[in-house]
């Protein structure tokens, strides 16, 4: 395989998602400063360089399990999403990249960043 297929792709496909649901997390202290540091961290942990500032939508509908603060941060390679939800104490993310890297290392850090007591995950090639 060749350095840019290496440093490219997923096994000769388009890229990798890596796809986590956190449970039993405390969100008490959710802000946006605090979904900052998770996108910086996170992306300088799995070598990912992020374009921007991150986005954020604050749910303050009429639907309790749903309210929140969600973000977005574009990166070189695509995008790290995040949905914190603080009722149901539960942190949804997707990281996908068409570069690849290490989905046990950023599980890991997601695991202990949000405090999860469970997760699940499923990583998927993307062709």
């Amino acid at each position: 395989m060749g350095q840019e297929e290496e440093k490219f792709g997923y096994k000769g496909g388009y890229g990798l998602e890596l796809i986590v649901d956190l449970k039993g997390c405390n969100l008490s202290d959710l802000s946006k400063e605090k979904l900052q540091r998770f996108f910086v961290e996170l992306c300088d942990l799995i070598k990912m360089t992020r374009h921007g500032e991150p986005f954020y939508w604050e749910d303050t509908s009429d639907i309790p399990h749903l309210r929140g603060i969600s973000g977005f941060q574009f990166i070189e390679t695509s995008n790290v999403v995040c949905h914190p939800l603080p009722m149901l104490n539960a942190v949804y993310l997707n990281i996908f990249s068409c570069k690849s890297f290490n989905t046990d290392d950023a599980l890991k850090y997601c695991v202990e960043f949000w405090g999860a007591i469970s997760e699940v995950h499923s990583v998927i090639p993307r062709t």
